[in-house]
């Protein structure tokens, strides 16, 4: 029954992704205006639904909106979605303007479209379909709409967790991830080291390499050797996809202007990407190690400083927000859900590092960020019955 209501309501619901990619939501540092005004639409939004209750949770002019279907029970169900988006980038990549949505070949195009309006859509008419159906939910059935996702959390989850709203045994589950199968439900995240990387040499004219210490010459040389992390780190966990850790050399910076001039200085960056079987100390311990070698070989010096570090965490997998949302998942897509891991970071680890199980989970093509960004309605529409498995049950 849910989901025909839910399936009677994809024109609706294609209607209101398209109102909310007109309402662009970019960081006011990224010359936006923030997300009052998605904020605002849903808020009305959410009142006209019926929900139990709805409750604003602003700071520093940036919301954040909670609203609630009372359940029989005092355990919490929590979908978590995010109202921001990042800027449109370079208009010339774009087919159409990113914030006048253009519905063609059963996708909907713009700005936020799969980041993150497909799911926020999709769990605010799930749960419009338990308020419709008149089902009272086993428990109790929590949507927050937050801000600041793209840009660090720290006026959107980051302020939630501080009020203290939830529980040890709560489901929350972040659906802004996921794969094409809609089978990946992830559970954990490697440590993420990003390390600036700056070798001092002497700057001298490039005809007389004797009278100076080539500090390009000496990054060439670390980052060639940095490739010695993978041996050394080689541990395998099938849990990750890709199942190593990884050490990739990425952002270099700009030199001497000039071609015949060696320089003194040079910059480079190393992303990390950590499996939790080790200890980031071990592995910044190897690299200053290999850092010495370098110098001896040289005659440069080596600093190396963590511009980023987020430690690894993880939800077990066997945990009961696991098994509640593979059930639906397999439910209605009828395929076999797993739990995994990924390099990449998620708000997610937000409630893991304060001891809550949290999943992420979407059935998303991935076109996040992307220029002729799009959902398909397909996706929303079934996204929202696995929400509404959840959510009746």
């Amino acid at each position: 029954m849910i989901n025909q209501s839910i399936e009677e309501m994809e024109n609706e619901m294609v209607e209101t992704l398209k109102t909310l990619i007109t309402i662009p939501a970019v960081h006011p540092n990224s010359g936006g205006e923030g997300e009052m005004k998605k904020a605002d639409y849903l808020n009305k939004v959410i009142e006209k639904f019926g929900f139990d209750s709805v409750e604003r949770h602003d700071v520093e002019g940036r919301p954040n909106l909670v609203a609630k279907i009372n359940g029989k029970n005092d355990k919490n169900v929590w979908v978590i979605t995010h109202m921001d988006v990042v800027p449109a980038g370079d208009m010339k990549l774009w087919e159409t303007n990113p914030f006048e949505p253009v519905v063609k070949d059963g996708k909907i195009y713009g700005r936020g479209a799969e980041d993150n309006g497909q799911e926020l859509v999709a769990s605010l008419y799930a749960a419009k379909a338990v308020i419709d159906e008149k089902i009272k939910p086993e428990n109790n059935i929590y949507l927050a709409f937050v801000s600041d996702e793209e840009t660090g959390s720290g006026h959107g989850i980051s302020h939630l967790l501080s009020k203290k709203l939830f529980k040890k045994n709560d489901y929350i589950i972040v659906p802004d991830g996921g794969n094409e199968s809609g089978t990946l439900i992830e559970v954990a995240e490697k440590t993420v080291l990003w390390l600036k990387i700056k070798t001092k040499g002497k700057q001298c004219h490039a005809s007389m390499p004797e009278k100076g210490i080539n500090a390009f010459r000496a990054a060439t040389l670390f980052g060639y050797k940095l490739g010695e992390l993978y041996p050394k780190f080689n541990i395998k966990d099938p849990l990750f996809s890709p199942a190593i850790s990884t050490f990739e050399p990425t952002k270099k910076e700009s030199n001497v202007p000039n071609v015949n001039t060696i320089p003194g200085t040079d910059v480079f960056y190393l992303d990390c990407r950590i499996l939790p079987n080790y200890k980031t100390e071990d592995v910044i311990e190897f690299i200053e190690n290999l850092a010495k070698d370098v110098e001896k070989e040289t005659g440069a010096k080596i600093e190396i400083e963590a511009v980023n570090r987020e430690e690894s965490t993880r939800t077990s997998p066997d945990a009961p927000v696991v098994r509640k949302l593979k059930k639906a998942v397999e439910n209605v897509y009828h395929v076999k859900a797993y739990p995994g891991g990924i390099g990449g970071g998620t708000c997610a680890a937000l409630f893991r590092k304060q001891g809550f199980d949290a999943v992420v989970w979407g059935k998303i093509d991935d076109t996040c960020h992307m220029p002729n960004e799009y959902c398909r309605i397909e996706n929303m529409v079934n996204d929202a019955k696995v929400y509404g498995k959840i959510f009746s049950e």
